[in-house]
């Protein structure tokens, strides 16, 4: 999730929160556009509300306290818009707060735990495969704090189901679990997604060339070299200074939860393999694999890559990196698929999963981080993140600027379509977390780029020839969780009928300009396999009509 103006990545657990900003307690005035029409209270979503709690034995209004993150003021806008909507149907009294990051953070993680009367919004950004999307947020042994399971919803019907998508490698068998999960997830309502998201990239047309938009939050500078997609980028003097909108909080991959951070670090550290703009895995650290038998896979690694602090790659750097997430925050990313690596020699390993594991060469793109960072006196990465990949770490203002440059030692020679040489010497990244400065430092040409223009603001730049517009289908989806480990929000009913209410299509035209689309369930189109419009129009016809 993330509490940036914007949101995880490949990979299970992806950099998927993100927040930062100041404490503040807000009212709905002025905040939102009215709501001219009173939601009616003997619609069909309010009369399972009302059933639900006649058999709770709860007399309406409920109270409780919906948040959002102080520094995304998207997210507050549509928060305050189902606020709104509740307390329309008489029988809810929503009050409304706004944390900065650190607080929502740990209000997200330990809410179940601590009981927390609290509806919460957040989004979700996942990878390239749709178990990104669910097994963190849905299988019941990914509770949180550990996991990212936060209301601690389980259903063993949904656990199996995504057990079997995670061992299934047939296209089609996979395909119709995820559709049988989705329609589980919809009966259950543990959460209730809104909206599905665009990445949108906006710069100056004199500053910067061949830009292309990478889909997955987390991931907004790839262009910048990626020659593992045969993408890279060239600006004005060699220097491109773009925005963050968020600090920097975590750089070691076993720690990292924000894309903030991903973001920060996407052109430091490299993987195995890449997925490229496509949704193809490519050959990375890797120069070639292949899989031996159901559950092993050979990887030939690359000769002479070496990383930024003079190791040069061997295999040991890549069963090291594998191993050190055992018992970390991200230990899931790994062990969900992870038995062990066997070095076969310098260069050759091949990996053994506990069991077949469909999604293995979208989520094997782990970073590989030097030896030096098993050392007490070695490398931090949490301070000083060190990779193989194009750029290095250069400096660092909390709050002000992350800066990168150019490793003229990167293992790529060139090709047709990249140089071997990145064309931009230094990046950094100034973060700027309020839209409007964002806004302002890229039309005034303080800023090449921006990843995080408000999406009412992007139409301006469209029209302007100075400005250039990239944007895609985001794997990212916007949600409301519920505390279902409290009455009464634990009756199915109450849930189900809130999801029925939720002012879904106003918060797409009202506070996103209409950039994305409506959502109803949990895996974004972005993955076509999976994203099945007639199975969308299935559930919406039992469900929402």
């Amino acid at each position: 999730m993330d509490g940036s103006e914007g949101h995880a990545n490949a990979g299970t657990r992806r950099a998927f929160l993100g927040w930062a900003g100041a404490t503040a307690t807000v009212g709905l005035a002025g905040c939102i556009t009215a709501i001219e029409d009173r939601i009616d209270a003997d619609s069909e979503g309010a009369q399972q509300i009302q059933r639900g709690l006649e058999a709770a034995g709860i007399e309406p209004p409920v109270e409780t306290t919906i948040y959002a993150n102080a520094e995304n003021s998207e997210r507050v806008r549509w928060t305050q818009l189902v606020q709104h909507a509740l307390n329309e149907t008489g029988l809810f009294d929503v009050g409304f707060e706004s944390l900065e990051w650190s607080q929502y953070e740990q209000l997200c993680f330990n809410m179940a735990e601590n009981e927390e009367n609290a509806l919460v919004s957040l989004d979700v950004s996942g990878g390239w495969d749709p178990h990104s999307y669910v097994e963190p947020l849905f299988h019941s042994a990914n509770h949180a704090p550990a996991g990212l399971n936060f209301n601690h919803f389980a259903a063993d019907g949904v656990d199996e189901l995504i057990e079997d998508g995670l061992a299934e490698d047939d296209p089609d068998r996979r395909r119709e679990i995820y559709a049988e999960l989705q329609r589980e997830l919809v009966e259950h309502v543990p959460v209730s997604p809104i909206r599905f998201g665009e990445s949108v990239t906006v710069y100056r047309q004199d500053s910067i060339d061949d830009w292309r938009q990478y889909p997955l939050p987390g991931s907004e500078y790839e262009s910048v070299y990626a020659p593992y997609a045969g993408v890279s980028t060239d600006a004005d003097g060699g220097e491109l200074v773009g925005d963050a909108v968020a600090v920097v909080s975590n750089t070691d991959p076993i720690n990292m939860h924000d894309t903030t951070s991903n973001m920060a670090t996407g052109l430091l550290y490299e993987g195995l393999l890449a997925v490229d703009f496509d949704g193809t895995p490519q050959p990375q650290l890797a120069a070639d694999w292949t899989q031996l038998e159901e559950t092993t896979y050979r990887f030939d690694l690359r000769e002479d890559v070496n990383f930024h602090n003079g190791e040069t790659l061997t295999a040991e750097h890549v069963r090291f990196s594998l191993d050190r997430y055992e018992g970390t925050p991200r230990e899931n990313d790994v062990f969900e698929w992870y038995d062990h690596t066997e070095i076969v020699d310098e260069t050759t390993l091949e990996i053994h999963l506990t069991e077949p594991y469909g999604p293995f060469e979208t989520s094997v793109g782990l970073p590989i981080v030097p030896l030096a960072a098993d050392e007490d006196d070695g490398v931090d990465l949490s301070a000083t993140p060190v990779g193989t990949g194009p750029y290095e770490f250069a400096d660092r203002s909390d709050g002000e600027y992350w800066d990168l440059e150019r490793f003229d030692d990167h293992w790529f020679d060139g090709d047709d379509d990249v140089p071997a040489e990145a064309p931009i010497e230094t990046v950094r990244m100034r973060i700027i977390d309020e839209p409007a400065s964002r806004q302002a430092a890229l039309e005034t040409g303080e800023i090449d780029l921006a990843t995080g223009v408000p999406t009412e603001s992007v139409g301006g730049f469209v029209d302007d020839d100075s400005f250039a517009v990239e944007r895609t289908v985001a794997g990212q989806f916007d949600f409301l969780i519920y505390p279902r480990y409290l009455e009464p929000f634990d009756r199915t009913e109450v849930r189900r009928g809130i999801d029925r209410l939720l002012p879904r299509t106003r918060i797409l035209e009202d506070v996103y300009d209409g950039y994305g689309s409506v959502a109803y369930t949990t895996v974004p189109p972005l993955l076509e396999a999976f994203a099945d419009p007639d199975l969308e129009d299935e559930i919406v016809a039992e469900y929402f009509e």
